[in-house]
């Protein structure tokens, strides 16, 4: 419940950004631009598929949603971007999901990792601490970066 939770914080917050981000993105010059789609786009995805990972039924279907969700949103903020520098959004995008992915997958199962877990209950503990650094490490780039848009 605590991961729909932040699931929908995170993409509320993500939506919040990208509505302010596509209004003032012409103010801004190229290189400026370009850190802050770079900086959205991984840290976005990452957090978006880190939770679709633990929220989703390990099937066939939904393995690779994750990682689709950060290519999608690596490419949302990456047509921020020129032409040839809007693949930097999506490959940041895709790496960001990709990335979240995996570290969900070794969240869920430490075993893949030889990471040592004594009891289930460490197991949970561990999960529910890393998640919600994961959103606040999202709030806190979001936060910033918002932040920089209105000065």
């Amino acid at each position: 419940m605590l991961i729909l939770v932040l699931l929908l914080w995170n993409v509320g917050e993500m939506v919040y950004i990208y509505n302010v981000f596509r209004k003032k993105h012409i103010l801004f010059d190229d290189r400026y631009i370009k850190m802050m789609c770079m900086a959205l786009s991984t840290i976005s995805s990452f957090v978006i598929a880190l939770y679709l990972q633990l929220l989703l039924p390990l099937h066939s279907i939904t393995y690779y949603l994750p990682s689709f969700a950060g290519l999608w949103i690596g490419w949302k903020f990456g047509s921020f971007m020129k032409a040839p520098a809007s693949l930097n959004g999506l490959y940041n995008g895709a790496l960001g999901g990709i990335m979240g992915m995996m570290f969900g997958a070794v969240l869920q199962n430490p075993a893949i990792c030889n990471i040592p877990i004594e009891t289930e209950a460490s197991l949970a503990s561990n999960l529910m601490s890393l998640v919600i650094f994961c959103a606040a490490l999202h709030t806190v780039v979001h936060h910033f970066i918002r932040n920089s848009l209105t000065k």
